[in-house]
């Protein structure tokens, strides 16, 4: 019977043991673990912690579909994002993108692949620029100068396009490089003209040392006509691509945009101007590849189908 009464007691002790044991590995299961101190590659500038969106109203949360890219190709996913950005507010789509800063082209370009993500056109940047009556909050994303993902090919003035459009240039390391087009045959012997491919229709091609080639398929090139031949003047805008077109017209005009172009060959994504100067209908067709300018993406997988009602 004494033996009994031990071994009782034991086993008490025993199952005490384990319940502790128990709580124990309860509490370190749910410990917090340790915040790393190592910065995320390519996280947004200072700026964008501030919240500056705390001016607009909120919104009332409703449920959005995203889309189905599962099984798509880059560029496939690339251009259905991008047509559904162009169907959200200014105010949405400012939301979303992010902004980089200090990039080249070929370190836009590599980036936006390698992360999935899209350059955002120069009709998504007017828009916001000029859709958004919000000062200060324009000010935080568009303080220095944005390249975006519209690539523009034009010759210099009275000259019309022919077999191929060449580019040579000297970069920052003092190396001379150089860069060219094959026009399409539909679009040789065309004067005055500019063509506009938006990012990801287009694709840089190195086909040499220093040399690079540009691949983009024609269904994807779009013509302007009437492209202006002088610099430094306001101009009305194509309304698929918001680039200037036609005779120059008074700055107070609505959809007035102020051209910078070069007057000779050309080749390279256009620039929007820092809002520093309040310049939001700056836009910039001189930007040399090598320059690093600030940068827009917008990912694949923030992208909705429409603005929720």
């Amino acid at each position: 019977m004494r033996q009994l009464a031990v071994n009782a007691l034991g086993n008490r002790r025993e199952a005490r043991m384990a319940g502790s044991l128990a709580g124990s590995s309860r509490v370190e299961a749910v410990s917090p673990k340790p915040y790393s101190l190592k910065p995320t590659p390519y996280s947004l500038p200072p700026m964008a912690a501030d919240n500056p969106f705390k001016r607009f109203k909120p919104e009332v949360g409703q449920p959005v579909r995203q889309p189905d890219v599962t099984g798509q190709t880059y560029v496939e996913q690339a251009r259905k994002v991008r047509q559904m950005l162009r169907s959200l507010s200014p105010q949405k789509a400012l939301q979303l993108i992010e902004f980089r800063e200090e990039m080249t082209l070929f370190e836009a370009l590599a980036a936006a692949k390698r992360e999935g993500k899209l350059i955002v056109s120069d009709y998504i940047h007017d828009r916001i620029l000029n859709g958004i009556n919000n000062t200060e909050l324009l000010k935080k994303f568009y303080v220095n100068l944005v390249r975006t993902g519209t690539l523009v090919i034009y010759e210099k003035p009275d000259k019309p396009f022919g077999e191929e459009v060449n580019l040579r240039l000297k970069g920052y390391d003092e190396v001379q490089y150089s860069i060219s087009f094959e026009v399409p045959e539909q679009f040789q012997g065309k004067r005055d003209c500019a063509l506009v491919i938006e990012h990801p229709d287009f694709e840089f091609i190195e086909v040499g040392k220093n040399k690079y080639g540009i691949k983009a398929e024609k269904t994807y090139i779009h013509l302007i006509e009437n492209f202006p031949k002088e610099s430094r003047k306001w101009y009305n805008t194509d309304p698929e691509t918001k680039i200037p077109i036609g005779e120059p017209v008074k700055e107070k005009e609505k959809n007035a945009r102020l051209l910078f172009r070069l007057d000779y060959t050309y080749i390279g994504l256009l620039r929007r101007a820092g809002y520093s100067s309040g310049a939001t209908g700056y836009v910039n067709l001189d930007e040399l590849p090598f320059s690093p300018r600030g940068v827009a993406f917008f990912p694949f997988t923030e992208a909705p189908e429409s603005d929720a009602k």
